[in-house]
């Protein structure tokens, strides 16, 4: 949410590889396709019984208790989370069904499912230039809409989840609301959105799947707190394409199943109701990715300023987060991390590490 000479940049959209644009153009279809694909999959298993909820989030530097306000710069994240979700009327849950449907080991026992929208904003550290910032990351913006599936089989059995993006890339409603944001709270105003990454709107897409399994459960870990520990893969296609490899944990007091929490990603972090109020928790964990693709860095087909292009960027991307979980009833929880991201592009004033703090709120009812 992204050289000898750093000063290097291409000033049009990238050359991005055929297969990318051959995915994106199916999966673009596929959206447009949403009441055929509504059909075919109405005749799945039914959902497995589970409370709703809804998660309000709050993503921006200043809450890891930084002072540098660049790079992912703020977002904001609603969650509508069970069985209510996927019957909303803007879910994308028989795009994403129709998608798993077609190679997803046991994708008809969904037990989950989740529809959330969002907003990123990305700097580059001059918020104050009205001008191309060439040796820092471009100004970026993208609203989004996500349904979310989770497939449970059994208590201790892998768990297969998946998520379905369509988004809207440069729009001028991204600008306002990131200066709103910025008067509210007297910081410098972000000068440079005229630059941003597509400029004027672009639509785009992302399919993305996990696989997560659990290696560690002990209820008695240290001094009688409970602990347990997983590991997953995972994989984009779309605007963000990448694989990775990720170890989380948690420590504490807790009575939800270990598949439960995955704040790995932000976007999709949704914490459960527990059964029983006053759980209090840590979680941490680690992940390392292979990045091939970041439209938020290298722009897409339509025309950006500035853009960055594949070989000025890191293809290993490093990513760490701790936080605590508190349960303060059994339908009300609050999270708060810190995660940390080593650095999307190899040279230059761009490159630097990420450091950024999110706050969730989950209400269940």
């Amino acid at each position: 949410m992204k050289t000898k000479d750093t000063r290097v940049f291409t000033t049009v959209s990238p050359n991005i590889s055929t297969p990318i644009r051959c995915a994106l153009v199916v999966l673009l279809g596929l959206c447009f396709s949403h009441g055929a694909i509504a059909q075919t999959t109405a005749a799945r298993a039914p959902q497995a019984a589970d409370g709703n909820s809804f998660t309000f989030a709050l993503d921006n530097d200043w809450l890891a208790l930084s002072r540098r306000d660049a790079d992912y710069s703020g977002g904001f994240l609603f969650t509508m989370s069970g069985p209510a979700a996927p019957q909303f009327l803007l879910s994308l849950d028989p795009v994403l069904g129709f998608i798993d449907g077609l190679w997803m080991p046991g994708s008809a026992a969904t037990s989950k499912s989740a529809l959330q929208f969002g907003a990123q904003a990305y700097t580059p550290k001059d918020k104050k230039s009205r001008e191309v910032v060439r040796d820092d990351r471009p100004y970026a913006g993208l609203f989004s809409l996500t349904s979310t599936r989770m497939t449970v089989t059994g208590d201790a059995d892998p768990v297969w989840s998946s998520a379905f993006t369509i988004g809207l890339l440069g729009t001028g409603l991204g600008k306002n609301l990131h200066r709103g944001f910025h008067r509210l709270i007297g910081s410098d105003l972000p000068n440079g959105y005229d630059h941003q990454i597509s400029e004027g709107g672009e639509p785009t897409l992302k399919y993305t799947v996990r696989r997560q399994a659990l290696a560690l459960d002990s209820s008695d870990a240290l001094l009688g707190q409970r602990a347990d520990l997983k590991w997953g893969v995972e994989g984009s296609l779309g605007y963000i394409t990448e694989a990775a490899l990720m170890v989380s944990g948690r420590l504490g007091k807790f009575s939800t199943p270990w598949w439960s929490l995955y704040p790995e990603r932000s976007e999709y972090y949704v914490p459960s109701g527990s059964k029983y109020e006053g759980d209090l928790y840590l979680i941490y964990g680690a992940a390392a990715r292979l990045r091939g693709y970041n439209s938020l860095i290298q722009g897409q087909f339509r025309h950006s300023d500035h853009t960055f292009g594949g070989s000025k960027l890191e293809v290993g991307i490093g990513e760490a987060y701790a936080g605590v979980v508190w349960d303060i009833t059994n339908s009300t929880t609050l999270s708060y991390l810190v995660r940390y991201q080593s650095s999307e592009i190899k040279h230059g004033t761009g490159s630097r590490d990420i450091y950024n703090g999110s706050l969730y709120l989950n209400i269940g009812y």
